[in-house]
């Protein structure tokens, strides 16, 4: 009797999904001394943020890596707000538990306090584990560390930040604060090609008009160049207002997709005058091919953001909320006037970004 031989079936290929990594971007970590009296517990004796992020912690937790602009120098005393700004160091401790993983240091606001709070706000973000990048205690740290690197999820991102200027206070030597010129962007995007090769580059920036809703020329020239060398991903923050995002999406007449956020508005502060008592929490998505290694734009969208400012048995309170939620809830505005003006900015943003966001969409 013959033997029978069972056919051999291989088994098919597994398709792997390609890996992605979730990014969220926030503007402006604004320290003023509204704020910092809020913080202020008598009986401790302590400064405690924590209540201000409770309402939105959730979803800054959510992402792999969260990112935001930290425009304070921190642990220097006496505390201030406007025009030069220095808050606690448990300011930067409740951003950490918040969810915010990485923090932009160059700013305006900067050298604030000179030497001492660009090094202090140095040495507590290292010792608070926070990532960040922007200021340099000397050249040879920014030698060694141009860009702070993010691995995560088999992606290697690395992320620059400049200002426009420092109020007109230079950095005391050795200190180095990132500018926006252009022959230090040139050398620094080298620079991190060349050592750290990472997957893609996106820069933060400090620039534009304060308080106008729509970008200027210099900041559409300055995004041009960052494309020039490479950088196709900007976030900006420094006009504290909201200004239109576009994500210019590859086809046959634009091979390389390129995307620019020119201003999230502030994420927190004591501007209580319309339209900067609010901002955009950015999302972004990456995608990684597994054969060919490229990285590309998966989804991007936002969500608004506005700070409520009630008082809580008998102290103000400062609560950045996430506002499509709240404009749903409003059984939690004990003031019809406070969902009045969470609904005015509201409003406002969806009908400019609306108006000049190019291929991104507010997420619901």
């Amino acid at each position: 009797m013959p033997v029978v031989i069972p056919k051999f079936v291989p088994e098919p290929e597994k398709v792997l999904e390609p890996k992605t990594l979730s990014l969220l971007f926030i503007g402006d970590f604004m320290g003023h001394m509204d704020q910092i009296k809020a913080a202020y517990n008598k009986e401790t004796k302590t400064y405690e943020y924590d209540a201000c992020f409770s309402k939105i912690k959730p979803i800054l937790s959510d992402a792999d890596v969260t990112l935001g602009n930290i425009e304070v120098t921190l642990g220097v005393k006496p505390y201030s707000g406007y025009p030069q700004f220095s808050s606690p160091a448990s300011y930067a401790a409740a951003i950490k538990r918040a969810g915010v993983d990485v923090l932009t240091t160059a700013n305006n606001h900067s050298c604030d306090k000179r030497k001492k709070g660009v090094e202090r706000t140095i040495e507590i973000l290292d010792s608070l584990q926070i990532g960040h990048t922007g200021t340099f205690i000397n050249s040879e740290e920014k030698i060694k560390n141009p860009a702070y690197i993010i691995e995560k999820n088999d992606f290697k991102i690395a992320i620059i930040n400049y200002t426009y200027g420092t109020n007109e206070i230079k950095p005391t030597p050795p200190n180095v604060v990132n500018y926006l010129d252009k022959e230090t962007i040139k050398a620094d995007i080298e620079s991190v090609n060349a050592t750290s090769k990472p997957d893609e580059i996106i820069a933060f920036v400090h620039w534009g008009y304060q308080y106008k809703d729509l970008p200027n020329k210099a900041q559409k020239e300055m995004f041009a160049y960052f494309k020039s060398l490479g950088v196709n991903i900007v976030i900006g923050a420094h006009p504290h207002v909201l200004q239109p995002m576009e994500w210019q999406k590859a086809d046959d007449n634009n091979p390389t997709e390129s995307l620019v956020v020119y201003s999230l508005g502030n994420f927190v502060s004591h501007q209580r005058t319309f339209p900067r008592d609010g901002g955009a929490v950015f999302k972004l998505l990456l995608e990684k091919d597994n054969e060919t290694k490229k990285v590309k734009i998966k989804d991007a969208d936002y969500f608004l953001t506005w700070v409520h400012e009630p008082v809580v048995k008998g102290k103000k309170e400062y609560y950045v909320l996430p506002a499509n939620k709240f404009s749903k809830d409003t059984t939690y505005f004990k003031q019809t006037k406070d969902y009045d003006k969470m609904m005015r900015f509201v409003k406002h943003a969806r009908t400019l970004l609306g108006e000049h966001n190019v291929n991104i969409d507010e997420y619901h």
